[in-house]
Order: C-alpha cells, then sequence, then structure tokens
C-alpha cells in the first residue's frame, strides 16, 4: 500500500479531540505521510445563536469563531509537528461537520481520515446520529475512529474479514499500520438460511451436516483469501467463529482486547451497501478499542 500524502484529523478542539490529534500525529510520522491537516468545523446552528447571545453582525460572530478556531488549531498543530517531526497544516469550515470533513478529504485528496469517538458532547456522541458515523457513512477515504489513549503504536490487531473487495483493502490498512504487530485475522460464518432451517424441523444430523459444509466452505475461502499474502511472508493468526457476525466479532473483541480492529465499510450484499454496512456499525459502536473502515479502493 501506498503511504498517504496527506492524513486529515477532524478536531472539535475539545479534551477528548487530543486523543484523535495525537494517534493521527503517530500515523503521519509512522506511514510518512507528507502532512497532516488539523480540521475544524464551527456548525451552522452555534454560530447563529452566538450571533443573537453577543449582539454583532453574522459577519463579526463568523470572523471571530474563525479567526478563534485558526488560532488555537495552529498551537496544536505547532505542537504536534515540534514533538513528532512532520508537517502540518490547518483548515476551517463553516457548516455540517461530516459534510464539511468529507469535502475537505477529498479536496486534499487524504489518504486517511482521523475523528475521534467521543466529542465536546459526549453523551450525543453515544447515539448513531454521532458525528463519527456520519463521517464513515459520507466519506469514500478510509477513516480511524480513534476512542483510546494513543500511548504506544498498536500491538494487537483484529481484522475481521468477509473476502470482499473491502476486506482485501482492510488487510492491506492493517499491515500497513500494525508492523511488528500481532494480526487475527478472523471470519463469523453463518450458514444461508440456518435459522429457516430450525423453524422447519430439519432433523439436527441434516443440520449439523449443513453446518459442516458451511464451515468448509468458509475455510477454504479464508485459506484463498490469504494465500498471496503468506507466499509473500506475511503470516497471521486465524479464527473461524459460528453465528451472527456482528455479535461474533464482538465477543472476539472482548477476548482479544484488541488495539485496533480493521475492517471494511461494506459488506457482501447490496443491502450493506445502503446501511454503511450494518455488521461494521454494530461493531463501530459496541466495541472499546479504536476502528478503521476501509472502503473498496
Amino acid at each position: 500500500m501506498e503511504k498517504p500524502a496527506h492524513i486529515l484529523i477532524a478536531t472539535d478542539l475539545s479534551s477528548h479531540a487530543g486523543k484523535a490529534e495525537t494517534r493521527a500525529a503517530m500515523l503521519a510520522q509512522s506511514l510518512g505521510a507528507g502532512k497532516l491537516v488539523l480540521m475544524h468545523v464551527v456548525p451552522r446552528l452555534p454560530l447563529e445563536a452566538l450571533t443573537n447571545i453577543l449582539e454583532r453582525t453574522p459577519l463579526e460572530t463568523e470572523q471571530q469563531l474563525l479567526d478563534a478556531a485558526y488560532a488555537e488549531l495552529k498551537l496544536r498543530a505547532d505542537r504536534l509537528a515540534a514533538k513528532y517531526g512532520i508537517a502540518t497544516g490547518t483548515a476551517v469550515r463553516i457548516g455540517r461537520p461530516h459534510v464539511e470533513i468529507a469535502e475537505e478529504a477529498e479536496a486534499l485528496d487524504a489518504g486517511l481520515v482521523v475523528v475521534g469517538g467521543y466529542g465536546a458532547h459526549l453523551v450525543r456522541e453515544l447515539f448513531l446520529g454521532a458525528t463519527a458515523e456520519k463521517v464513515l457513512r459520507k466519506s469514500r477515504r478510509p477513516v480511524l475512529v480513534v476512542k483510546q489513549e494513543p500511548l504506544s503504536p498498536y500491538k494487537r490487531l483484529l481484522v475481521p474479514v468477509d473476502f470482499s473487495p473491502c476486506s482485501v483493502r482492510a488487510l492491506d490498512w492493517a499491515q500497513a499500520l500494525g508492523k511488528g504487530a500481532e494480526f487475527t485475522v478472523a471470519h463469523v460464518y453463518e450458514a444461508p438460511y440456518e435459522s429457516t432451517l430450525r423453524y422447519a424441523s430439519v432433523e439436527d444430523k441434516v443440520l449439523e451436516g449443513y453446518q459442516a459444509a458451511a464451515r468448509q466452505q468458509a475455510q477454504d475461502a479464508m485459506r484463498a483469501f490469504l494465500e498471496p499474502r503468506r507466499a509473500a511472508g506475511t503470516d497471521f493468526l486465524q479464527r473461524m467463529l459460528h453465528g451472527h457476525p456482528a455479535a461474533g466479532i464482538r465477543e472476539l473483541a472482548e477476548e482479544m482486547r484488541p488495539d485496533l480492529i480493521v475492517m471494511g465499510k461494506h459488506g457482501q450484499s447490496e443491502l450493506e451497501e445502503l446501511l454503511l454496512g450494518s455488521v461494521t456499525k454494530h461493531v463501530l459502536f459496541e466495541t472499546r478499542c479504536d476502528m478503521l473502515v476501509a472502503p473498496e479502493r
């Protein structure tokens, strides 16, 4: 995988955002990115409210907020540049955060977008309408959601795969971000129409044979998926689980306690293309570690 020319870190300038900013700087250093750009979006609604409170014209209020944001971003950018020896830049926009972040990523041709899992409004961020999920839904770029304190490089990675093109990209990113780390590639399979067969009172022996065939098919697919990388000298731990993918990944994450989960933005089905990827969304909100979501290309 080519090193990203630029990494975009979206920050709301809260204390929580410092985690994401630091992790983004660490990655810019380790990946050899050309520049780390710190971005802040001033939302429209607070801007309108502050105009009334401050008793100033909209233009005066807007300029005051922009100046304050640029000044704070510059301080943070300079601090990261000095500590990690990287080039930094800043960007400020006004509008809907997830829309502006996605547009800035495209304009910058960012190789990676980094956002915090929690922001200034912690309770709001716990709902599925959080900025992080909206950025994931909107952006066509790989997105890293940072939830944990970045105390060291990633050491233990979990890469759930369904053998789709997005899973290929996810594994590429995992290898780039976790050099020298422990990798576990996992697949959670469920035999097609298995629940329907149970309701239809199919004999246990028949159902067990059906499940065994599904497991063998999944194992063969995993072998074919990893073989090119093994031939190139890369090795992985493997886990194969039976059950619902979201629940299986969550349980595996609780058992492994990885530093980072890397998975594809979409799965195999057309329905998941419309939903961000229902499994991806559940894993994002039901696990505590950082998570990188990779699109197909």
